[in-house]
């Protein structure tokens, strides 16, 4: 099982449109084969962070949610402020 969180800053004024959109994308995602988190937070310090919490599977699974997220048609480069926070992690206990 892999844990992976994405930490992404957008940029001012794009807050609300990048949150509907997430927040329509979450469902699909759940939907994904080897998925079994996909949780979508707001900083609560700084309202243009936001973080994923999500669970996969295996790295197949992780590759698959990314391939489905572009044939989704979701690009979020226009939002994006600043390089996207990857880390992987592999669950223990």
């Amino acid at each position: 099982m892999l844990t992976f969180l994405a930490k992404i800053t957008v940029k001012s004024g794009s807050e609300a449109e990048f949150e509907r959109t997430m927040r329509a994308v979450v469902p699909k995602v759940h939907a994904e084969p080897g998925n079994h988190a996909y949780i979508f937070h707001r900083s609560a310090d700084n309202p243009r962070m936001f973080m994923f919490y999500e669970q996969y599977t295996d790295q197949s699974a992780l590759d698959a949610h990314r391939a489905h997220l572009k044939e989704l048609g979701i690009n979020l480069a226009s939002m994006i402020d600043g390089p996207i926070v990857r880390e992987i992690y592999d669950l223990l206990a």
